[in-house]
């Protein structure tokens, strides 16, 4: 590292001390805490529609789908009536319930679940339809009911979703060969460019569509209907991201091989793009090592896990034993 640069990064540090702009990526979900079930507005319809939105809402919130039948649960929901905010009638024969947020994450950590803050990873999603005759466009053209389903499932499980957009034609059709062909690394590198976090790529042909992701989640795969893809997916962040109380907190990461000014940018760039990360502060320059302090929301263990994703930012085996993060930059 030049003296030049040195320099320059100690500026940074003073700057990030003084309270400097700091980066995020993920969403932030609203309406987690509402759903809209069939209902009326006599008293055992309403019971009845309290029930079954609570089911939803404790499936957005936890991020576990099988928290809607959980045995563990079950008091909860028979008293599902005293959580409720609001009823409010919509289309004939719907009724939209809202619950009391703070209400319910208190009564869902009494019972030992944990707990999935509104900023949530965002998922791209990318289609690729080969049928005959149908149109290379990356975001669901030629599948507009797979799309639509699509659109339903992550509303129901609160994991924001976002379309490839505004892509040239010569990309769009190297992408479109990329997804045929189930190649996710540049995928996830499209994801990385439109601002999310991850993707989530559907191959369609005759025989059904096949689902595989990479991101935040690490790399699945699955097949069948897209809610029943999206509800895996979900799953898997759910497992990694919801946290006990959805506590707040911070925590020391040393990055080695930041040898120039593009290298802390890149760096920087790794840890704000964590979903669970909310501010990023450079601390210290020593040689090529950089230490930064990270806010976050949620489990340690599971931003310790994010870091396990791949990118730029990769697990130092050559560091010694601490209580901080330890990673190297890739070049």
């Amino acid at each position: 590292m030049s003296p030049a640069t040195r320099i320059t990064l100690a500026l940074l540090v003073g700057l990030a001390g003084a309270g400097g702009p700091s980066l995020a990526r993920g969403a932030l979900v609203e309406g987690l805490y509402e759903s809209v079930v069939q209902g009326d507005a006599t008293e055992s319809g309403r019971a009845a529609a309290a029930t079954d939105a609570l089911r939803q809402v404790v499936v957005r919130v936890t991020g576990r789908g099988a928290a809607a039948y959980d045995p563990a649960l079950a008091s909860l929901y028979a008293d599902a009536r005293r959580l409720v905010r609001t009823f409010r009638s919509t289309a004939p024969g719907q009724i939209a319930v809202s619950f009391d947020a703070a209400s319910l994450d208190l009564s869902l950590q009494r019972a030992g679940q944990r707990i999935w803050s509104r900023e949530r990873p965002l998922t791209l999603v990318v289609l690729a339809s080969g049928r005959s005759g149908a149109s290379h466009d990356l975001a669901g053209g030629s599948e507009p009911e797979l799309r639509h389903d699509l659109v339903q499932a992550g509303h129901a499980r609160g994991l924001p979703l976002a379309w490839p957009a505004g892509l040239g034609a010569a990309d769009e059709e190297a992408r479109y060969q990329d997804a045929l062909a189930g190649r996710l690394e540049p995928l996830r590198e499209l994801a990385r460019q439109l601002g999310a976090d991850g993707v989530l790529l559907g191959r369609v042909t005759p025989a059904g569509t096949a689902w595989s992701w990479l991101g935040p989640a690490g790399e699945g795969s699955a097949s069948g209907a897209a809610s029943e893809a999206l509800q895996a997916l979900a799953d898997r962040l759910g497992s990694q991201f919801a946290a006990a109380g959805a506590a707040t907190g911070q925590i020391v990461a040393l990055v080695r091989g930041v040898r120039d000014l593009p290298g802390y940018a890149a760096a920087n760039a790794a840890l704000a793009s964590l979903p669970s990360v909310n501010s990023v502060a450079l601390e210290e320059v020593s040689g090529e090592t950089l230490r930064f302090r990270l806010g976050f929301d949620g489990d340690p263990d599971a931003l310790r896990r994010a870091l396990h994703d791949g990118g730029r930012l990769l697990p130092d085996d050559d560091a010694g034993p601490g209580g901080a993060i330890q990673l190297v930059l890739k070049p």
